[in-house]
């Protein structure tokens, strides 16, 4: 039997495709045929992956199994309606389109067409989210809820831990001033406004050397230039950094010599980010919205009211309590064990048995 992905994008350290090649590698490992298309793709994608109108040749077989990874409005969702094979989506959820009316109209109307579009692949023989979140949202759009699951993201943690950390950027970081780390996309849902606000009244009123770092993709629109008015507005404009998107080595640099990681997103599907903070060690604060409660599990600090003034004292008080941070950072790294490879192999192993035969599950599927 043959295994086939289709995503949008196959793109280094993209949590959609981390995704699509924790399960082709899993799948190979059980000896597995396993391929993925993709409708686009960067250098390291290219590695793995075909274009997506190569799938058209498996299409018609009712033997095989379809993997449709749903992150974003693609037309290659027409391959998903008119494949024959068995077929399972996974949807890493897409972002509604309100946080971006007043931004970005192309996102509102990509936005809008892929959460319309939702209902229309209810069709599949099995739908899971990365989160529970995520599987309500597939109930709500008029999946079977019977045939609905949760297969958490497979986040490759460990994977930083072996690359050589950019010096330059260590350098700068490590020069003694507090670093509060942001790392994701530059989007609305994100609030990186609120990120900001936060940190005015933790520079202007607790601890003067800090500096405030974001890194990811800089989409150039109005919301990244909205974001830089307000730094200038509240006269920080000169401890605020974006660094756009960072090479593995300036990403564990980022994690290894900042101090506190912050998240105001108000949509998440999952946010690997956390679960990489947790991995360096790295006291987590995040607003309780969408997944983020879900993919802490009960780790990090949560919180529900976006009081700046009181979250700035608190991480004051982090750097003055070492067991409170300590007694923090350790239930995080516990947290981290429902994320190893060994669970992900069984939940995956879980989830072939509910589309395959019972018999030919047993015997092709052994969890290393």
């Amino acid at each position: 039997m043959r295994v086939h992905q289709i995503v949008p994008r196959l793109d280094a350290g993209d949590a959609v495709s981390n995704q699509a090649m924790a399960i082709h590698t899993l799948l190979e490992r059980w000896g597995l045929e396993s391929r993925i298309f993709a409708y686009d793709m960067d250098e390291y994608g290219r590695r793995y992956a075909s274009f997506d109108t190569a799938y058209r040749e498996f299409a018609g077989n009712e033997e095989d199994l379809l993997i449709f990874h749903y992150a974003l409005y693609c037309d290659n969702y027409r391959y998903y309606l008119e494949s024959r094979n068995r077929k399972v989506l996974i949807y890493h959820n897409i972002t509604p389109p309100g946080f971006y009316e007043y931004f970005y109209p192309e996102a509102v109307r990509l936005c809008t067409l892929g959460r319309d579009l939702l209902p229309q692949l209810a069709l599949c023989d099995l739908a899971l989210g990365d989160s529970d979140f995520n599987r309500r949202e597939l109930v709500e759009a008029g999946f079977p809820a019977e045939k609905t699951g949760v297969l958490p993201i497979n986040p490759p943690l460990g994977k930083l831990d072996g690359v050589e950390e950019d010096t330059g950027l260590a350098r700068w970081l490590g020069d003694g001033r507090t670093n509060l780390l942001y790392v994701g996309r530059a989007v609305p849902n994100k609030k990186l406004e609120d990120v900001i606000k936060l940190f005015y009244c933790y520079h202007r009123g607790v601890n003067a050397l800090s500096r405030l770092v974001f890194a990811g993709p800089l989409p150039v629109n109005t919301y990244y230039s909205a974001l830089l008015s307000l730094a200038r507005r509240m006269g920080i404009e000169d401890r605020v950094f974006f660094l756009g998107k960072v090479s593995d080595g300036g990403l564990k640099a980022c994690y290894r010599y900042s101090h506190y990681y912050v998240s105001m997103s108000e949509h998440e599907g999952f946010c690997v980010p956390l679960l990489e903070a947790f991995h360096f060690g790295l006291p987590v604060l995040a607003y309780a919205a969408g997944a983020v409660p879900e993919t802490m599990g009960g780790a990090g600090v949560l919180f529900d009211v976006k009081d700046f003034a009181l979250l700035a004292e608190f991480l004051d008080r982090l750097a003055l309590d070492a067991f409170l941070r300590e007694r923090i950072t350790a239930a995080q790294w516990e947290r981290l064990e429902a994320f190893s490879e060994d669970s992900f192999a069984i939940k995956l192993q879980e989830v072939l048995r509910r589309v395959l035969e019972p018999t030919y599950a047993e015997e092709a599927f052994v969890v290393p």
